[in-house]
């Protein structure tokens, strides 16, 4: 086990709790929109994205149609984050690693490589590694709890509405350094505001995150 390794599993622990209590409510509201616990548990196993699974969740009445259309919508901002992390990983990662890297790839552990990156981590690669593994043990297991005893737990109690924008506001604004950065954060929140308004739920994030980009690499 590198030293990086331990130092992302450290880091990570600060996200853990808010985290536990999105896996809880994915849980909870799985099995209350009448999926099976089971599947609830093998889609945080295999899917392994907060956002997708909610949309699942809240699409899931509406058929496959509905849902391939939502989780696609949200899962492509995978593609842009992926793509700037490549070459913090550096260039010696085999392809079986860096695949596994990118199905563990999630917004916590984006934000917190990033940041780490930036002030000098000499071990990138082992540090999202050992953050994901902190993050997959929180999430599957915090799911499956919600999912087998979710009778007991009222989501609306777990104040997700405060605790997670305010977890992803504490991500993103170590990583705001220049005025691209503080150019593309501020059009991607406006352009949210307004996607709201226009376009379909599933699909406000990444189109308001991908105009924000192309907007703010034009900056210097």
């Amino acid at each position: 086990m590198s030293s990086g390794f331990r130092r992302g599993a450290r880091a990570f622990l600060v996200l853990a709790p808010p985290l536990a209590g999105f896996g809880l409510a994915i849980g909870v509201l799985g099995v209350k929109a009448g999926i099976e616990p089971w599947l609830v548990t093998a889609a945080s196993a295999f899917v392994l994205s907060g956002s997708a699974q909610a949309a699942w969740v809240g699409l899931y009445a509406s058929g496959p149609a509905a849902v391939l259309i939502g989780t696609v919508g949200l899962g492509l901002r995978h593609i842009p984050m992926s793509a700037s992390l490549r070459p913090l990983l550096g260039r010696d990662l085999s392809l079986p690693r860096r695949l596994l890297l990118a199905h563990f790839l999630v917004d916590e552990t984006y934000g917190l490589t990033i940041s780490a990156a930036r002030n000098g981590e000499p071990d990138p690669a082992g540090f999202v590694a050992g953050a994901d593994v902190v993050l997959y043990v929180n999430w599957v297991g915090t799911t499956a709890v919600g999912a087998y005893l979710g009778s007991s737990i009222d989501p609306e109690q777990l104040g997700l509405g405060v605790i997670f924008p305010l977890m992803f506001l504490g991500i993103a604004l170590p990583l705001i350094h220049d005025r691209r950065h503080y150019v593309t954060a501020s059009l991607a929140v406006g352009l949210a505001l307004v996607a709201v308004l226009v376009v379909p739920p599933a699909w406000q994030v990444t189109g308001a995150a991908v105009l924000a980009a192309a907007v703010g690499s034009r900056f210097k």
